[in-house]
This record gives C-alpha cells, structure tokens and sequence, in this order.
C-alpha cells in the first residue's frame, strides 16, 4: 500500500520540474523564490516523518476515494471565500465589497510572468496555488509539532485555541510575504490574501487532508488569473 505522504512528493516535484522552467526561461526571481517553498515543504515532511518520529497529523488523502468529493469541497471553500472577503472588504474597503472587485483583486496577486498566457495560467493557477497550499499546511504542521497543538475538528470548533491563534499566525505571514517578496502593498487584496491563507488551514486542520485546501486555492487562483489574462477589462478593481 502506498504511503500517504508519497501523492503529495510525486506532485510536490512535478511542481518543482515546472517552476525550474519558470525560474530558467521566464522569471528568475519568482521561479527561485517558489522553488525554496517547494524544496521547504519537502523537508518540513521528511522532519515530520523522520525527526519527530511519528504518523503525520495532516496528509494529501487521508480518507478512502477519489478526489472529486474534495474537488467540491474545494469549490464550496472558494465560494465561502468570496463571500467572506465582500464581507471584510465592507469594513476595509467598501467600494470593492463586490464579487468582481473581490475577483479583481486576487488578479492582482499574479502579475504577468511572461507572454505567454497559457504559461502564466499553469504557473499561478496550479503550481503556486499548489505549492503555497502545501508548505504552509507543512509549516502548521511543523509547529504544531514544536509547541505539541492539537490539530483537530475539535480545535478548529475553538475559536480561542492555540491552533486557530497558529493558524491567524501563519496567514499574516503568508500576507508579509505577498507584501515583501511578491511587492503586493494593496490593502484590500492583502486583505483576501489573509481570508484566503486562514480558511485554507481551516480546512486542512479540519480535514487533516492538504487536497481540499489546495483545491480551493487552485479555483481561486486559475479564475483569477483566467479573469486576468483572457478577460481584460471585465472585473472591476
């Protein structure tokens, strides 16, 4: 029987092999930077087998069958972002409390990496989507280990307990990245970027599977960037 950690290396490299011709043929800054979060996320689950020494909490399918019930899940999970961002937008920033604005921004997230829009769409859409989504369930994980958290359906029905506090953690830090290495200072899309980064490790703690998380982020992702590329002057930012 194969081990449950060994889907997630197999697409973790196919990941890697793609952004290695992104980092070499169309923007070495970004390619390299996404490269380390995926080399990151490799050696986060080799700790969490080897140094730890114990069953991992969270893995890419933890429950029997295959993928299209996680699918739908994920979907449901991009709807609720949507929605929750039109609802944070409200006290941020009113005038994009709309669905297209929302879409618009998370468009913003993913700049043009080069003319090729099909190439733009497989790198944001599903690469980054993935690799982002993975390294940041490894790092919750990871430290949840460290400071012995409990990652479970029951701890994520707690608001106040240290995994939810580890999870707003580790979304402001996925928000420090979007402004420092990607040069994201729009406050309303730094804002989504937070909802996002907190109901992907939701789901992952509640799950203990990274596949729904990751699927959401793949939808949010690839229609924005679909949106972006294709569809110029349809949202409104």
């Amino acid at each position: 029987m194969r081990k449950p950690y060994i889907t997630e290396i197999i697409l973790t490299i196919i990941c890697f092999v793609w952004l290695l011709f992104v980092a070499t043929n169309v923007n070495v800054t970004l390619g390299n930077i996404y490269l380390q979060f995926a080399m990151g996320s490799l050696v986060l689950l080799i700790i969490g087998i080897t140094i730890f020494n114990r069953k991992l909490s969270i893995t890419w399918q933890k429950s029997p069958g295959g993928n299209l019930k996680a699918m739908l899940w994920g979907f449901g999970g991009w709807i609720i972002l949507l929605i929750t961002s039109v609802i944070v937008l409200k006290f941020i920033s009113p005038a994009h409390a709309n669905i297209g604005a929302v879409m618009g921004l998370m468009g913003a997230t993913t700049p043009a990496l080069a003319t090729s829009k099909i190439a733009n769409l497989l790198t944001f859409g599903v690469a980054i989507a993935f690799i982002e989504t993975v390294l940041w369930a490894r790092l919750l994980e990871f430290f949840a280990d460290v400071f012995h958290i409990d990652i479970s359906r029951k701890s994520v029905r707690r608001i106040f307990s240290a995994l939810m506090v580890l999870i707003i953690i580790l979304a402001l830090v996925f928000v420090f990245f979007h402004l420092t290495a990607k040069g994201l200072v729009n406050t309303p899309a730094l804002a989504i970027v937070f909802v996002m980064m907190t109901i992907s490790l939701i789901m992952v703690a509640y799950f203990q599977e990274i596949r729904q998380a990751a699927y959401m982020h793949i939808f949010a992702n690839t229609v924005a960037s679909y949106l972006m590329l294709f569809a110029t002057g349809i949202l409104q930012i």
